[in-house]
């Protein structure tokens, strides 16, 4: 008997050290695995923002470049206007007559009308009145301020205000650079009593410079007031998000300012940080607000060609982290409801554990059960406050337990759903969508997400609903537990922002449109006919849509060919034809740094592509050439050749088709006769009408 006692007393001890073992072994894994749920939610947080901030960047820096590409087409159409005046071979002539006496213009304006001297000088003074007339005439119809003719020493001849005031050294300084680089030149803006303006310095050369190879004789100084044309190229568009804001800033020495014309001071002092890279680049980061410094935002600025200016454009620093910021908040949450939990259950392990004599095992036993009781209230209530719909059906499709938020959006009471299924929930045809994929979840025993669309209370909600296996102790699977995740909003912001990348390429593709008067309404009419004659030849709806991108991108590169190459009305030469063909290339440069498709880059540089190798760039031949590049090749044809030009009228759309049919070894056939059976169509009938 005292021995038996020894034996017992004797592996007490045993028995507490092996309890005291699995103890540890449970907290170091709860320890475990906590640190890996706190690592994995801040890895995902740390995903989201970087996810966020680069989706951004990608759409100041498309939003800047347009706007930059905005700012330089205005300027260039300002050099252009001053240059149809001084292409007059009369100004021509005048400004190299006065070029040709060296500088002297005293002997100008000292010369006497009728003195009869062997020089051509009083023939210049004489031809002064109607000169400066022509210019005043010029300065207002073209709504210049003033304009002035001034020699290569930047000494001025002839003014509209009757008078030659003096110049100002930066005035001389852009005019002799004008004349250096043979190329149109712009002042900073300035602050006036009138508004702000702006000097445009055109170079002008001898009358029998036809192609600018020639020194220029002089410059054409114009000033135009364009405080209403910058607000109007600064001001938000439809494009435009809640909190972005277009700035422009200008830098003037080593200071930089923001053109503010709507104020008094017409600028402002900009106090953010301003450190360019390489490129002339305002790196996307987040700082002050250009001229704000309580204001923070996300900002990046690009450089306008010409001046010294850059597009700033900014989103709200409040706007951009405040899904960051929500999405972070639901990460804690969901980890700290899974780190209780396994303290939960490392707990019940525990007691589980502490039990060796059979009392003192039951009454823990009743002791936990008190607390299991109690945890469950506590995470009833954690259900109850979660906004995801958490529901659990058995074999049959009947529920046996839904959280409240279930049964608050269905209208009903938790205690009236259980026992009822689908179809007495949400009616026939949305159970039978909702509960399609269930018997893939019972035999497979895996987890399955859907997507769909359900009317609750007449309201349109889109859940993501992930449905995985409720097992049994013998691995059974004896129901389905489905937890609802409301997409809604995230659905329509997708769908918002597939909109605003449409049309920002529709804008995108009228600004290039602009530079030449015979594209207009060719990319929209290109664009139309390409996706019915792709959806006729039963492609993919992902290369519709891609084909749909290229062609509203496909004449971005014509922006960088001269507007006498596109608009010449004879025949190219050789040199322009090469010109003009890099326009393939410039597109290629532009798009692809830009967040695109990789088909949509092959399909705009490909287009121009012919089936027999007579195309360009790279000289393809048949399937060598894509399927959308060869689509884009033919309809690009067909609209051209629709559409009147500057060196020909238009055809009718029936022998435009018959000129592509008879060229059955330049274009795709299949293409060719594929447009033909859309033109038949009542939706082909309605985009010829609309475009033409």
């Amino acid at each position: 008997m005292a021995s038996n006692i020894t034996m017992t007393e004797a592996s007490e001890p045993i028995g507490g050290a092996k309890q005291g073992v699995k103890i540890a072994v449970v907290l170091a894994f709860v320890l475990v695995l906590s640190a890996g749920m706190a690592f994995l939610g801040g890895r995902a947080i740390d995903e989201k923002r970087q996810v966020t901030l680069d989706n951004q960047e990608k759409r100041l820096r498309l939003l800047a470049h347009g706007r930059a590409q905005m700012v330089e087409a205005w300027l260039e159409n300002l050099s252009q206007q001053g240059d149809r005046l001084i292409k007059s071979d009369l100004f021509r002539l005048y400004a190299a007559e006065v070029d040709s006496i060296n500088g002297d213009l005293a002997s100008i304006f000292g010369a006497i009308p009728g003195q009869d001297v062997d020089s051509g000088v009083p023939e210049l003074a004489q031809q002064l009145p109607m000169m400066q007339n022509m210019l005043r005439e010029f300065s207002a119809y073209a709504g210049f301020v003033n304009a002035r003719i001034l020699n290569r020493e930047g000494d001025a001849y002839i003014a509209t205000d009757g008078h030659l005031p003096p110049m100002l050294a930066e005035q001389v300084a852009q005019a002799s650079e004008a004349i250096r680089t043979k190329s149109p030149r712009f002042s900073p803006l300035r602050k006036t009593g009138q508004g702000v303006e702006l000097d445009v310095y055109v170079p002008i050369f001898p009358p029998d410079d036809t192609d600018g190879e020639q020194a220029p004789v002089g410059t054409l100084m114009i000033t135009r007031q364009v405080s209403g044309q910058i607000t109007e190229l600064l001001s938000n568009s439809s494009l435009s998000a809640e909190g972005e804001k277009t700035r422009l800033m200008q830098r003037m020495g080593n200071v930089y300012r923001e053109v503010t014309p709507w104020t008094a001071s017409g600028f402002s002092d900009v106090v953010a940080d301003i450190s360019l890279n390489e490129d002339n680049i305002l790196p996307f980061a987040q700082r002050s607000s250009l001229s704000d410094e309580s204001s923070k935002v996300f900002s990046m600025a690009v450089p306008v060609n010409g001046p010294q200016w850059w597009i700033v454009q900014e989103a709200g620093a409040q706007g951009v982290l405040g899904p960051i910021e929500s999405y972070s908040g639901t990460v804690y949450v969901v980890t700290g409801l899974g780190v209780l939990t396994a303290f939960l259950m490392a707990g019940l392990a525990w007691w589980v554990m502490a039990g060796v004599q059979s009392k003192r095992v039951a009454a823990e036993f009743k002791a936990l059960a008190l607390q299991i009781e109690d945890q469950k209230r506590f995470i009833d209530s954690i259900n109850a406050n979660i906004e995801e719909f958490i529901t659990l059906k058995d074999a049959e499709g009947k529920y046996t337990y839904v959280n409240d938020a279930f049964a608050l959006a269905v209208g009903r009471s938790r205690d009236e759903i259980i026992g009822m299924d689908g179809v007495a929930v949400f009616g026939y045809d949305t159970a039978k969508r909702l509960s399609s994929m269930d018997d893939i979840v019972l035999m497979e025993n895996r987890q399955v997400v859907v997507n769909e669309s359900v009317f609750l209370r007449s309201q349109r909600y889109r859940f993501q609903i992930a449905k995985s296996p409720y097992c049994g102790a013998d691995g059974t699977c004896i129901g389905i537990v489905e937890v609802y995740r409301d997409m809604t909003e995230f659905v329509a912001i997708q769908e918002k922002n597939r909109r605003l990348i449409r049309r920002a390429m529709e804008a995108l593709g009228s600004t290039i449109e602009a530079a030449d008067p015979y594209l207009g309404g060719h990319t929209k009419l290109l664009a139309g006919l390409s996706v019915e004659v792709a959806r006729h030849m039963h492609l993919p709806e992902t290369d519709v849509v891609e084909i749909e991108t290229a062609a509203n991108l496909s004449q971005i590169g014509k922006m960088f060919v001269p507007n006498e190459i596109l608009t010449k009305p004879g025949k190219l030469t050789p040199e322009e034809k090469a010109t003009m063909e890099n326009h393939v290339e410039h597109a290629y440069r532009i798009l692809k740094d830009i967040d695109i498709a990789e088909g949509v880059l092959i399909a705009i540089y490909q287009m121009s592509e012919h089936v027999d190798g007579s195309g360009y760039p790279k000289k393809l031949t048949g399937n060598e050439i894509i399927l959308p590049a060869r689509i884009l090749s033919s309809l690009n044809a067909f609209c051209a050749m629709i559409r009147p030009r500057s060196y020909r009228g238009a055809k009718s759309p029936e022998d435009a088709l018959g000129i592509l049919l008879q060229e059955n070894t330049k274009y795709d056939q299949d293409v060719v006769h594929a447009l033909g059976e859309v033109l038949k169509t009542p939706t082909g009938e309605r985009v010829l009408r609309e475009e033409l």
